[in-house]
């Protein structure tokens, strides 16, 4: 089974920003002194967040509804407490609230810029308030549920993340009042509990799952800027594959299909 594993960011300052991952999200974090990089996870089987130094003289990142890239997502089962610790430790965070019928979810910026969304395992009216754990920064635990980039292509984004990587097509939710599309994918076996893709029951589900999906929202004739190449930024998404030399050969075979994907033999 292939699996999202790393998401790269270039970043200034990347031993404070991943202190700031470590003490206000709760994330463990490591060195790679050779590689100049630091690398920001929760345990289990979500993708782990890297980050390459830059030079301080370079682009300063910056968010932008134009971008290919939005967020990324960080799922937890009571989304005020996290959202209260967070801002008990000094980060701003907009309030909560239940979002069409789509989750209840908030946003806040790490200190480089980069988005994050925090979304709740489930709907604000089913929610039931667990246990919180003191001896964690979130008070409970959490997964990097999804990485959200933007298309303006759909059918050639599936055609590369579904036909070719092989990733599954979780959900599929339109929403129509806000203009765009939202496709989640993911390397896994599981199936969602409603066969149709656009059912509102598979989206508490989705948002339990132990993983990160590939989030990719589409509106139709929405500029999708590529990402920088220089400065800070996010540079590449790391995706293992099974079947490497297969997945390579249908690559070059289909040279439309341009990505900031890198891929690695599992």
């Amino acid at each position: 089974m292939g699996k999202i594993s790393e998401h790269v960011i270039r970043v200034v300052n990347s031993a404070s920003l991943a202190g700031w991952y470590k003490t206000v999200m709760g994330m463990q974090v490591t060195e790679d002194v050779s590689a100049k990089t630091w690398t920001a996870f929760y345990p289990g089987e979500g993708v782990k967040l890297v980050f390459q130094e830059v030079a301080s003289k370079g682009t300063t990142y910056k968010s932008n509804r134009d971008s290919c890239y939005w967020k990324i997502g960080v799922t937890v089962s009571d989304v005020d407490l996290a959202r209260e610790n967070i801002m008990a430790a000094g980060t701003q965070v907009s309030v909560p609230n239940q979002f069409l019928d789509v989750g209840y979810l908030c946003h806040l910026a790490d200190p480089n810029g980069f988005t994050i969304e925090l979304l709740q395992h489930t709907f604000k009216q089913n929610f039931v308030k667990p246990l919180p754990d003191p001896s964690l920064a979130l008070g409970q635990t959490a997964v990097i549920g999804q990485i959200t980039t933007r298309s303006q292509d759909i059918e050639a984004s599936l055609a590369l993340y579904r036909d070719t990587l092989e990733m599954k097509l979780l959900s599929i939710q339109d929403i129509p009042d806000y203009g765009f599309c939202l496709y989640f994918l993911a390397f896994t076996a599981e199936n969602p509990p409603d066969k149709d893709l656009a059912s509102t029951k598979n989206r508490e589900w989705l948002w339990q799952r132990p993983y990160t999906t590939l989030e990719i929202q589409c509106r139709p004739g929405q500029s999708c800027v590529p990402m920088d190449k220089e400065g800070e930024g996010v540079d590449h998404i790391t995706m293992e594959v099974e079947d490497y030399a297969n997945i390579m050969t249908k690559l070059k075979a289909d040279q439309s299909a341009a990505s900031k994907t890198r891929m690695v033999s599992n």
